[in-house]
């Protein structure tokens, strides 16, 4: 519990950048059935860029802040692996919900 609290303090940046990319690409699958499957592939790349990106700068920015989270038992792998599988998860299933619709 307490590492997931961790993570979530890491997060706060993160979460809603990455979270307004699914918004975006959602709608764009919602609004364009008919090219979906064209369109599945780019959005997927183009999040699976802006997560990397995103978690990269983070890190990059918070340097000395990781030294808190590792000092309490959350490695920088971790903490990315975490962070990217919650969100890519996120973004597919609500990728999944809005095809099948």
């Amino acid at each position: 519990m307490r590492n997931l609290k961790l993570i979530k303090r890491f997060s706060r940046g993160i979460i809603p950048v990455n979270f307004l990319v699914t918004i975006v690409s959602v709608y764009a699958i919602a609004s364009h059935r008919d090219q979906a499957n064209k369109l599945i592939g780019t959005y997927f790349w183009g999040k699976i860029i802006t997560l990397a990106l995103m978690i990269f700068f983070a890190m990059a920015s918070r340097r000395n802040e990781l030294y808190y989270y590792q000092n309490l038992g959350l490695s920088k792998q971790k903490l990315a692996f975490t962070i990217g599988l919650f969100d890519f998860g996120l973004w597919l299933v609500f990728i999944v919900i809005s095809y099948l619709q």
